[in-house]
């Protein structure tokens, strides 16, 4: 990436981390939790399964890719971002929750929240971590679990200690290991590498290279 950038690298998988599953997965619950006990037990059930259908298709795509090499080559597509798509799905929901009532009054906390989302996912760019449409991809996505979201609960005030907190847990991407203990990578890696039979995942560089399949995992003796 260009040394021009107007953050430092640090600050940039600061950021990142703000996207990470081992943080954004307890904040879902904080805030799915918040809903339920703050009376918006429909919007939470149907959030919950919008957030369910989503990274189902997130996983799937990345699965196609590492087991079966099946990729946009011309988009530089291996597989939605899931940084991006946890951060789009969940931070607009988390800082709306903000206890500050000029904020939730005028939207400013679900504002942050989606522009946080888009720092995100701007960071897995600069951090070699997805292309620009596996980011867009993730974004889009997202947009259709928070957006419909925060048009259902309205002004609805979420009173419940636990959407008050949740927040807080995006203190923790400012230490590494509590943003990267759950190795969501490694475990679709290692899903699709058992769906498909084979023993190395595909590359980035094999989506451009346009070489024959990887061979297959050896299978054990008679």
């Amino acid at each position: 990436m260009p040394d021009t950038l107007p953050l430092s690298t640090t600050t940039w998988w600061v950021i990142t981390h703000m996207g990470a599953s081992s943080l954004l997965l307890p904040a879902f619950v904080l805030v799915l939790g918040g809903m339920w006990e703050s009376g918006a037990r429909t919007v939470a059930r149907v959030y919950l399964l919008r957030m369910l259908v989503a990274v189902t298709i997130t996983v799937i795509s990345k699965c196609l890719f590492f087991g079966w090499g099946i990729g946009i080559a011309a988009l530089d597509f291996t597989g939605i971002s899931g940084h991006t798509l946890l951060a789009t799905s969940i931070l607009p929901l988390l800082l709306r929750g903000i206890p500050w009532p000029a904020l939730q009054a005028r939207g400013w906390g679900a504002a942050a929240g989606w522009a946080l989302a888009l720092a995100v996912g701007v960071s897995r760019v600069i951090v070699n971590a997805h292309s620009v449409s596996e980011v867009v991809a993730g974004w889009l996505l997202g947009a259709t679990v928070s957006w419909p979201t925060l048009r259902a609960l309205g002004s609805t005030q979420l009173t419940h200690w636990a959407s008050k907190l949740a927040p807080l847990v995006l203190l923790l991407a400012f230490h590494t290991g509590s943003a990267t203990y759950l190795p969501t990578h490694d475990i679709e890696v290692r899903l699709a590498l058992w769906v498909s039979g084979q023993g190395k995942p595909f590359m980035r560089h094999h989506l451009h290279s346009g070489r024959p399949a990887l061979p297959p995992a050896l299978k054990a003796g008679p």
